[in-house]
């Protein structure tokens, strides 16, 4: 139990790494890579990338629960699912009791699951969330790429239309 409270600890706040968006850098996505820690409000984080310009994660503005949460359930809306911006989740493997980073390929991500849902013998999760490195393209528009969300906009399917409009569609 003593490992458990450690792990309650604020880990750290969110940390923006935009280099890749200098003037002179070479990288090919121009993205900027965020790291949250997992016990961030997921409605903190959607509303901190909109008002950024980073885009993404936009539709799931309506999504309940923190950071850890949300992507334990690779949770998904209106087009878009958690899994299409995370690059890799730090956690502490309660089996093995040792921190852990799986790459998003070693996540496990499939339709409303992934690998951090796995269980102990006693019923607990295996997986203590710590935080999420998140990748987001840099841009104000997003395509509309679900019939219900479109026709709330009034707009066509694969409309581009400002990411705030579609998070204030979707928030509650």
């Amino acid at each position: 139990m003593e490992k458990f409270q450690l792990l309650r600890t604020p880990i750290r706040s969110i940390v923006v790494d935009d280099s890749a968006c200098d003037v002179n850098d070479l990288a090919v996505c121009g993205g900027v890579q965020v790291t949250v820690p997992a016990t961030e409000g997921w409605a903190d984080l959607v509303q901190r990338a909109v008002d950024s310009d980073w885009t993404g994660i936009e539709a799931l503005a309506g999504i309940d629960g923190t950071v850890a949460d949300v992507v334990r359930r690779n949770a998904s809306a209106h087009g878009q699912e958690v899994s299409d911006t995370v690059m890799s989740v730090r956690t502490w493997d309660l089996e093995a009791d040792t921190q852990r980073t799986f790459a998003v390929v070693d996540c496990g991500f499939g339709e409303g699951t992934t690998r951090f849902e796995e269980r102990l013998d006693d019923g607990s999760p295996r997986y203590e969330i710590l935080d999420v490195n998140f990748l987001f393209r840099q841009g104000d528009l997003t395509r509309v790429s679900d019939d219900e969300l479109a026709r709330r906009l009034s707009v066509a399917l694969g409309d581009r239309v400002p990411l705030r409009t579609v998070a204030d569609a979707v928030a509650p």
